[in-house]
């Protein structure tokens, strides 16, 4: 199942769009689109799906999805019957990169708001903690403001998660558009890795790429994305096996190869440890969205 694009308006009354809209269920598919989405999940339960992970969801979820970052929320099968009289509300909040002016994430100030949605964003990030509580009380006052409150309050939500680590980001880096300015040789190397993560990387070869020795390019590259190279070349290639089985009928020993792995038991080994689920058994997980 492929997502689809759903296109951005054509022209913005205000600078961000808000939706508090009571329905039966959630009914948008597996879709992206180039606005950032902060969601709040105000009633109903189910499933949740970003990029390639998969989550339960309940009431108080909150999540920002980066721009063009495949997603979708699906309620459990009884928010169909309608005898269950069951209701679905989030609040959400969609808002292009440049909703504060062109220059905005140029400006020194900035900085922190600009590493969220460019170098996090991109693999959809989960708040926890009191930074989901925080963030959940200014939420759910929006209702009751005007536009131009609800503009400041954004931007103190930025704020916040800016200064905070409480968070999980969601998304492997098969999913992740890179955008690291001020290291193209960590670009370089997830660039690829993403193009060659089928063959045999070892370190040796990949500190080669950028003239390093393996000391020194090791505690680059982990200042650089807070991962070992290897734990990368990993959830790159988890991430492939989890398109290949929610895109593909290839059987479970054929992705193993395809992605890189050079034995079936490595490969479930790492699956499991990475997405908390034998392949197969995603591979299920992944049906009951075909229909979203």
């Amino acid at each position: 199942m492929k997502p689809i694009l759903v296109r951005v308006r054509d022209s913005l009354s205000a600078s961000i769009e808000f939706d508090k809209t009571e329905y039966d269920y959630f009914y948008n598919p597996f879709h992206y689109h180039p606005e950032f989405e902060l969601t709040l999940i105000v009633k109903s339960f189910g499933r949740r799906r970003i990029g390639d992970n998969i989550e339960n969801f309940n009431e108080g979820d909150l999540v920002l999805v980066g721009k063009n970052l495949p997603h979708v929320w699906k309620n459990d099968p009884v928010f169909f019957d309608d005898k269950a009289n069951m209701k679905a509300q989030a609040i959400c909040v969609k808002f292009l990169s440049d909703f504060a002016g062109k220059d905005f994430l140029e400006r020194r100030e900035m900085k922190g708001i600009k590493t969220v949605l460019e170098e996090k964003a991109p693999q959809g990030i989960k708040l926890v903690g009191a930074l989901r509580n925080k963030v959940e009380k200014i939420m759910l006052k929006l209702p009751e403001l005007d536009e131009s409150d609800r503009f400041i309050q954004l931007l103190q939500i930025l704020n916040l998660i800016s200064k905070s680590n409480e968070y999980l980001l969601l998304a492997s880096l098969s999913y992740r558009n890179v955008s690291l300015k001020n290291a193209e040789r960590i670009n370089f190397v997830l660039d690829y890795i993403m193009d060659h993560y089928q063959e045999d990387l070892t370190l040796e070869k990949i500190a080669g790429l950028v003239n390093m020795n393996k000391n020194a390019f090791c505690r680059f590259f982990k200042m650089g994305t807070r991962k070992s190279l290897f734990t990368v070349i990993n959830e790159v290639r988890i991430g492939k096996a989890c398109q290949h089985l929610t895109e593909t009928d290839l059987n479970v020993l054929q992705i193993c190869f395809a992605c890189g792995f050079n034995n079936i038991s490595n490969f479930n080994k790492a699956f499991k440890k990475s997405m908390n689920v034998t392949p197969l058994m995603y591979r299920k997980n992944m049906k009951q969205f075909s229909h979203a």
